[in-house]
């Protein structure tokens, strides 16, 4: 990585303790402290006169550790230092659950580490060699835990459309997990061609600005009604109840675009219209406001009740 790049001084202190693994026949490797070990390597060959020594533990294969138990080992001590990644903390809770209180249950990495619990090891492979975000991996698992074919062809589309944010990521997901079923029935696969045909990215954008833009009419209407005393001093006439209605629909649809959008449906045939105008005319503007206001129709139809209660 990046982090240590311009260091020319060892410091024993910063550089803390490393972790060895050796295994029975006298191999030893790095189990923790890696860029460490490269950066010593880095300021010996640059600069000879330093004395720079690697602190550390040794896990011996004779002493009954495996190498997978060195790996839980380093990974819950990078995590307790503070340095480690949502892979370390599924690398604990994949090789060791008996493990998994030695967590911070609340953290952010903690909470990714459980969806890519789900992903199948040649899955889990791909997000280790950063085919895609670790993030986006435990959206994959989170939401498709139980089906490894279509888990690889969900990394595959979003390795190709590369979506900007988690958002997009999940509504990717979340359309290949719709799709999945008729590529099933039609005995195909995931190629280009689907990816092309499919809209997952253009739909995924237009959804995303939709989402923030109820958000911020959500929160202007919400101003109105929270400044209405105020406001209607100054001699301005609000229309309280449809500003009421309005922020209720908003919270709604808000709440629910993102699991019903990408199910079959007119709202889903909204989205691919809406998808399909951004990619010819190459803008987002007016296809994303076509599509809040069927969004907002669906809403007032109560089309979103009868979807949930399906």
């Amino acid at each position: 990585t990046e982090r240590l790049q311009g260091v020319k001084q060892w410091d024993p202190i910063a550089a803390g303790q490393i972790v060895v693994y050796e295994f029975a026949d006298g191999r030893k490797f790095i189990a923790d402290g890696h860029q460490r070990l490269c950066l010593a390597k880095r300021i010996k060959s640059q600069d000879p006169k330093q004395s720079i020594q690697l602190l550390g533990h040794t896990l011996r294969e004779v002493d009954g550790i495996t190498p997978d138990m060195a790996r839980v080992i380093a990974a819950v001590k990078n995590i307790k230092e503070g340095t480690g990644t949502a892979i370390d903390a599924a690398k604990v809770l994949r090789g060791a659950p008996d493990r998994a209180g030695e967590l911070p249950p609340r953290s952010a990495l903690v909470q990714q580490a459980r969806g890519l619990v789900f992903l199948d090891d040649d899955t889990f492979g791909a997000i280790i060699n950063n085919v895609i975000p670790a993030s986006y991996g435990a959206i994959v698992g989170r939401l498709i835990p139980d089906n490894p074919g279509l888990q690889k062809n969900a990394i595959q589309v979003l390795a190709k459309t590369d979506p900007a944010n988690e958002f997009q990521a999940e509504s990717i997901v979340r359309q290949v997990l719709e799709a999945g079923a008729e590529t099933r029935k039609q005995d195909t696969l995931f190629g280009e061609e689907l990816i092309t045909e499919s809209y997952f990215l253009e739909r995924a954008k237009v959804l995303d600005a939709a989402r923030k833009q109820l958000r911020q009419d959500k929160a202007a209407f919400a101003s109105l009604l929270r400044n209405a005393e105020r406001i209607e001093a100054e001699g301005n006439q609000l229309a309280t109840k449809q500003n009421e209605r309005r922020t209720a629909n908003d919270s709604q649809a808000i709440a629910l675009i993102q699991a019903q959008a990408n199910r079959k449906g007119p709202l889903s045939d909204a989205l691919t219209a809406a998808a399909r105008q951004a990619r010819e005319s190459g803008s987002y503007g007016q296809a994303t406001r076509g599509f809040v206001e069927a969004v907002r129709r669906s809403v007032e139809s109560g089309d979103f009740d009868r979807l949930t209660a399906e």
